[in-house]
């Protein structure tokens, strides 16, 4: 089976939908089948604003087995289909969101046409809103093959827009994979017809994380028994880092001696807070950005517990990593996480921009050693159980194959 994704972005750049497809489509490689991502030569999401040349990356390459082909963005085409865009969107006229929608990033309609030139057997596309989505619904239909949509949604930014571009091209899709049932009942709320849908969720591959020297991270910064609290992930706005940034004086009278890493691909968003943060300058607040991906094990093993008290997810593949280390989490109380956090067994939930209830909960964590290695335990169980990439991979394929066959 020959499968192609269609994705704005994809590896190295390292948000959870390029993470999520690089693993599936590695152990599909493994299993005998054949996967080709195209996807335009971008790393980061605010690159979109000002595309790069990105010398290093090459036009197609092989990764693990995947065939990448990497589209360059048209400046002058890529602001023209940007304007259209933006001024469809806030138009009355009929059909201006999908107007939008179909011009919207990555701004890369020749998508189309590639895909069909690589004669599919099924069309994979992620994530909603990119217009990605559109041009796999457009390949398929040229080409008449299934094609299949992990929108990674979330749901809090629906509005009526989005809902009205949801309505319109999710029912077009031979299948819809959802992170989280939450997802799976959003979508049924919408109307979208339920057989279509399947919470498969996503996974990670443990070997990945196996080993990891915690003490070589302490000693490489500096540091030596103070407590470690950890934030991994994309530092973007939403993500909640301005309020973990403003609990950090509260937790600190739990023991002064917590250390906050940031760890991450940074964003101007970030740096205009981090530098203007009166934090900044405070040795306690370790920011790694852009981290190797091989130092990753180290991080987790070093922590004692990870916070990301976002608003934006739609899955959170960093909670099962610091599961699979053995380490309790902290998220915030969004419909996502909701699914993933079980409260008070695995990690605690805190409402978004809770600043006092996130210093609550890490200092409950501080404090307390056996509460943190019984949560973190229970979640390496229900990592090991539900989220081993393996598991998610198979139902995956056999989905696949069976609307192959149809």
């Amino acid at each position: 089976m020959h499968i192609v994704a269609l994705t704005h972005l994809f590896y190295p750049a390292r948000g959870g939908s390029e993470i999520s497809l690089l693993e599936w489509a590695k152990k599909l490689v493994i299993k005998g089948h054949q996967v080709t991502v195209v996807t335009s030569n971008q790393t980061t999401l605010e690159a979109f604003k000002n595309p790069r040349v990105n010398a290093s990356l090459p036009a197609e390459e092989i990764q693990e087995g995947i065939r990448i082909i990497r589209l360059p963005l048209r400046p002058p085409k890529r602001y023209v289909l940007a304007k259209i865009g933006a001024l469809a969107l806030r138009s009355r006229l009929k059909g201006g969101d999908r107007l939008w929608f179909m011009t919207h990033i990555p701004h890369l309609p020749r998508m189309i046409k590639t895909a069909c030139g690589l004669d599919p057997d099924l069309i994979y596309a992620v994530p909603f809103p990119t217009a990605s989505i559109y041009y796999a619904a457009a390949a398929a239909k040229k080409t008449g093959c299934p094609w299949v949509i992990q929108p990674h949604l979330h749901m809090n930014d629906i509005n009526a827009s989005l809902a009205r571009i949801l309505h319109w091209i999710f029912p077009k899709a031979s299948a819809i994979l959802t992170n989280t049932r939450a997802e799976k009942d959003f979508l049924i709320r919408q109307g979208i017809q339920e057989a279509k849908i399947h919470a498969l969720g996503q996974g990670i591959d443990l070997s990945l994380l196996e080993g990891g020297d915690g003490r070589r991270f302490r000693l490489t910064h500096g540091l030596s028994q103070e407590p470690l609290i950890l934030f991994m992930g994309r530092k973007v706005e939403n993500k909640g880092i301005d309020t973990l940034l403003e609990a950090m004086p509260l937790i600190w009278q739990e023991e002064a001696r917590t250390v906050l890493v940031l760890a991450g691909q940074s964003s101007p968003y970030f740096q205009t807070l981090f530098n203007n943060h009166p934090l900044s300058q405070d040795p306690r607040i370790i920011s790694l950005n852009n981290f190797p991906e091989e130092e990753k094990a180290d991080l987790l093993t070093a922590c004692d517990f990870l916070i990301l008290p976002s608003q934006v997810e739609s899955f959170g593949v960093v909670f099962l990593e610091a599961w699979a280390k053995g380490k309790p989490v902290i998220g915030a109380r969004i419909p996502a996480v909701e699914d993933m956090i079980a409260d008070g067994e695995d990690g605690f939930l805190v409402p978004y921009r809770d600043t006092l209830g996130l210093a609550t909960a890490a200092r409950k964590l501080i404090k307390d050693p056996e509460l943190r290695r019984v949560m973190g335990e229970k979640g390496r169980q229900k990592t090991e159980h539900r989220f081993e990439i393996s598991r998610v991979t198979d139902q995956m394929e056999a989905l696949f194959l069976s609307l192959v066959k149809r």
